[in-house]
């Protein structure tokens, strides 16, 4: 895999995958008191799904036939666990009319904005593991 490839997905997993997940997961949790049980549920699974994802990204910079495969499937399933809770979470916060103090924006719109992007380091490091795979054979 090139240097160069290895490096934006190293990025991209950083910023998307793990951190804006995650944290995204862990505001849920921490305001679970006024958002419901629900809610953090959701949360704990952005949260899970944010750590599947890394996994798979990191899994996807080894060299063995067996990192490969195991790294599509946890990012596989990381990805559809991911895109699961944002249509959760944005179906809730429509039915519940948030909005944005100060824009006045829904909230759905701002958690797509910033939960859609994994779908980039997520396909990359498929594509990655694909290509690897079939050098491999």
């Amino acid at each position: 895999m090139i240097i160069a490839l290895r490096i934006i997905i190293a990025i991209l997993t950083a910023v998307y995958s793990l951190t804006m997940v995650c944290m995204a997961g862990a505001g849920l949790i921490y305001n679970g008191e006024s958002y419901g049980r629900e809610l953090v549920n959701v949360g704990i699974w952005l949260i899970v799904s944010g750590i599947l994802m890394t996994a798979g990204a990191v899994l996807c910079f080894m060299k063995k036939r067996i990192f490969a495969v195991l790294s599509i499937v946890l990012t596989i399933v990381g990805l559809v666990l991911c895109l699961v809770m944002v249509y959760i979470i944005c179906s809730h916060a429509d039915s519940a009319g948030w909005a944005d103090n100060f824009t006045m924006e829904p909230v759905s719109r701002m958690y797509r904005a910033r939960l859609l992007p994994v779908i980039v380091p997520a396909v990359m490091v498929i594509a990655a593991d694909i290509f690897k795979l079939r050098i491999m054979n």
